[in-house]
Order: structure tokens, then sequence, then C-alpha cells
């Protein structure tokens, strides 16, 4: 009798448990970007979180979202930035993060957020070289707590794999709303910015404008993608794709060298038709 009755409970606590459980499309979590801080949530629960950024500046933005390592805070963080403005430090994770877009427009990424204590800084240097995270744009954001409903994977249109140094896509991109899944299977952080370029000009070509630094906008603008992301791990990014030229590119730091990846040929060229 005894077991009947913890049967009939435990089929019981399953069935309540599984209609509590709905698969959900998430409402993107918005943070607006100006020159230069972020506005948006302090705090965020656990597990798949896709975030928007709404760039309201004058200048590119972007959000890399940063997991402080354990008894780390952003007090530390933001005394490590006024130490050295060019180096973040090396007790944080890459998490990702929507990446560029120019004023006026917005970016959307998808990822795993474990608890714990982030930061969320724009990685992108102003014209006379310094990063807008040493300009005080910086966000403490805190992660806790359980979402009321499980939130589905998306279902990726296209895969895009970095290793170091090179980007790999799994099949041809076509016009329309893509979502893209990026996985990094290097050994160092790795992002994608995704270019949507001039016609007959390719990835390189819009690198070497922004590194000549000579006056006047380089072939193409940035339409997002995701910031920096670990070894082993992934995200995900919606974008427009419009018939095109387009280039991914990489302009994180080379932890040996210090040059950009895409000096080490992390760029690729594409077209979407």
């Amino acid at each position: 009798m005894f077991r009947t009755l913890f049967q009939s409970v435990v089929v019981t606590a399953v069935l309540l448990f599984a209609s509590a459980v709905v698969w959900a499309d998430e409402a993107p979590v918005v943070f607006t970007a100006h020159d230069y801080g972020f506005n948006g949530p302090d705090r965020l629960p656990t597990g798949l979180t896709t975030m928007q950024i709404v760039n309201q500046g004058h200048d590119l933005h972007q959000i890399q979202i940063l997991r402080l390592h354990q008894g780390k805070t952003a007090e530390d963080f933001r005394a490590a930035l006024v130490a050295d403005p060019t180096r973040i430090p090396s007790w944080v994770n890459f998490i990702g993060g929507p990446n560029a877009i120019p004023p006026g427009e917005t970016s959307v990424a998808t990822m795993q957020l474990s608890e714990g204590k982030y930061v969320l800084i724009c990685l992108i240097p102003n014209q006379q070289g310094k990063l807008h995270v040493a300009l005080g744009m910086q966000k403490p954001l805190s992660v806790r707590g359980v979402k009321s409903l499980a939130v589905a994977l998306p279902q990726p249109d296209v895969t895009i794999t970095q290793e170091d140094f090179r980007f790999g896509l799994s099949s041809l991109i076509t016009p329309g709303v893509r979502t893209m899944r990026v996985i990094n299977h290097g050994t160092q952080p790795h992002e994608v910015v995704v270019v949507k370029l001039d016609p007959g000009a390719a990835a390189r070509d819009f690198v070497a404008a922004i590194e000549s630094e000579v006056p006047g906008p380089p072939p193409g603008k940035p339409v997002g993608g995701v910031v920096g992301i670990e070894r082993g791990s992934d995200a995900f990014f919606t974008t427009q794709f419009e018939p095109g030229q387009y280039g991914l590119i990489c302009f994180f730091p080379d932890r040996a060298t210090g040059a950009p990846h895409f000096t080490k040929g992390m760029t690729l060229d594409f077209t979407v038709r």
C-alpha cells in the first residue's frame, strides 16, 4: 500500500513538473548604449539569455559580456582598468554578447548565463584609440535565480566555426533574417564581426581602412555578430542578410603577440545571393 501511494505521489509530481515546464521563445533583454555607458537591468536569471543592444550613441557600440571570477567585483574591474586602460584583467571569462552596430541600429545575441557576477563592456576604441570601456562604458550585472519558463535553444540556419586563426561556414547564407550559431574550436577567445561590404570590397579592405586611420568611412559597415567567447563555448546571433558581399572579422588581440587576429588571417569573405 505504501509503495502504491508513493508511486502515485511521484507520478503526480512528475505531471505537475512537466506541466510547469513550457519551452518558449524568450523576448530579448534590451540594453541601450550611449556615449559612453549602458542602460538596462541590473539583474538577470540564469539560463539561456537573448540580449539586444540598441545603439543610441554617435559611435559604434557592442556589449561584451564578462563573467568575473569568484571573489572579484565590478569595483575590482574598474580599478584594474584605471591601472591599465589597455588591458582586460585575466580573471574574467568572455561570454559573448551582441556585436558592433552603427548608431540607430540594433544587434541581438543569445548566450548561456550561469550564476555569478558580470560586467558588460564595450571594447571598441574611439577615434583617439581609447577603448570605450576605459571611458566608462561598463555596467555591473548580477545573474542569479531561475527563469519561470524554460527557453529552447535557437535553431541555427548556419554554423560559424572559429579556429586559430580562421572561420568556417557550414553552408551558404541566403537572404533573409538568419540565426547563426558560433562555436569556438580555438585555443583562445574569438569574436565574429559581420560586415556588409561595399561592392567590390573585401574584409581585408575594411580592416585596412580602419588600421590606416585615413579620413572617411571604411568600405562597409558592421551589422552584428557575437563578441568574444571562450574556447569550447558557443553562442547565437540573428542578423538580416541582404544580397551582396559580406565579411567575417575577428578583432581580438592574440594572447602571445597582441596583434589582432585578422592580421593572422582570421577573416572570411562570402556572398549572399
